[in-house]
Formats: C-alpha cells, structure tokens, sequence
C-alpha cells in the first residue's frame, strides 16, 4: 500500500477526472522521455543523495531505500510513491521529500502533478497534514503506530 502521485498533460479548463478519464481510455502511450529521465535522475541525487535505478527502455525506475520513494517513467507516464511505512514526523519528512521531488519531475517533464489521495495538483497543496493523517490512520490501522517513552 503506497501514496502516489500522477503526472499529466492538463489542458486549460480541463479537470483532474477529466485527465484521469482520458489517461485510462487512451490507446497509445506518450513517448518516452530519456532526457527528462536523465535529469530527474541527477537531481534526485542532489535532493536524496544515493538511489538506486534501473534502466530497461522505454522504462525506468529509481528508488531511495531509506524512505521507500519510487520514481517510474513508464512507456512515457510518470508516477511516484512512497510506502505507507512511517507516521508522524517521519511520515512529514517522506512527504516533504515526495512532494520536492515531485516538483522536480514536473519541471524536468512538462507536466503537472495530481495528487489522488487529496484529490489536488500539488501546486495547489499548502497544507500537507492532511496527508500525513492518512499516513498516521494506516500506522493505526496496522498497529505500527508507536509511543515514544517520556
């Protein structure tokens, strides 16, 4: 179980459904980006410090094993997540990193970036506690919530 992330091309006036609706009833998808890729890699270096990638074009995929952040390029889509496997302030520092590097794909790429469990583009995220609640509920729900000693 993870919290992802979406990236498309969104015309003006056009919703985030309407974007979503198109993304799954298209026959072909985008190009590949390896350029794109490329520099979303060596920025992602700068911000996590070591990931780890692997290149099988047209699919790509990195992931930094201390917060469990995935990054895919597959056959032209983007997508990111990261596990449901902190809470609290450990949970904020995987979003802040997650929505950073976020940020970076959508420059590196041209497109925008949806965030489906909060049903906004991440320009239009201020407050991210809403999302670290949903983190906390799955520790809760999964019993890995854990009290630190006073």
């Amino acid at each position: 179980m993870s919290y992802d992330l979406y990236f498309a091309r969104r015309e003006p006036g056009q919703s985030w459904d309407q974007v979503l609706e198109a993304l799954d009833a298209r026959e072909e998808p985008p190009p590949a980006d390896p350029a794109a890729w490329d520099r979303v890699v060596a920025r992602a270096r700068e911000l996590l410090g070591e990931v780890r990638t692997v290149e099988y074009p047209p699919n790509w995929e990195l992931d930094h094993e201390a917060t469990g952040i995935s990054v895919n390029h597959w056959e032209g889509d983007w997508e990111m997540s990261v596990p449901y496997r902190t809470h609290g302030d450990d949970a904020r520092q995987a979003l802040d990193l997650l929505y950073r590097l976020a940020s970076i794909v959508e420059r590196e790429s041209g497109l925008e970036c949806f965030d489906p469990q909060l049903g906004r583009p991440l320009a239009e995220i201020a407050d991210r506690e809403p999302a670290v609640a949903m983190f906390d509920a799955v520790a809760d729900r999964f019993g890995r919530r854990t009290e630190t000693p006073a």
